[in-house]
């Protein structure tokens, strides 16, 4: 919820990255019924950014989310600057870390692909600046 403050280190990239957990097959499954999910990074204080709405694949047990105007929007930075944040499933939250994922753009492509089919805006979700802005979405321990 935007305000409500989360358990948020200040610069993760000087402590552990967050405890995080598999998903389980009954959330993949909440996550496959939904085109899309709203997401929330972290401020450094804790309390959430604004809820936006983003695309959404599965690969094998993973979660990735692109960005589609790339690394520049605010809710990309801020959600790489803290790592976490929550995401909401057809109105379920789930505390998260955000994850930089490289080296998979060609899966998360055909993934979108084959979820979204191809029109303009998974064209634009399949090259650049938009590849770049990938994210592996895990929920938190």
């Amino acid at each position: 919820m935007v305000g409500q403050r989360l358990g948020v280190r200040r610069n993760l990239a000087e402590s552990h990255l967050p405890r995080t957990r598999p998903w389980t097959a009954a959330e993949l499954d909440q996550l496959d019924r939904v085109p899309l999910i709203r997401v929330a990074g972290a401020r450094t204080d804790g309390t959430l950014r604004p809820l936006v709405l983003v695309g959404h694949v599965r690969l094998g047990q993973d979660e990735p989310i692109r960005s589609l105007d790339g690394t520049h929007r605010d809710w990309y930075q801020g959600a790489v600057r803290s790592g976490q944040g929550e995401i909401d499933v057809d109105g379920r939250r789930f505390a998260v870390a955000f994850i930089p994922d490289r080296g998979r753009e060609a899966e998360v492509d055909q993934a979108l692909r084959s979820r979204y089919g191809n029109d303009s805006g998974v064209r634009q979700m399949t090259r650049s600046p938009a590849r770049e802005a990938t994210l592996r979405v895990v929920p938190l321990a």
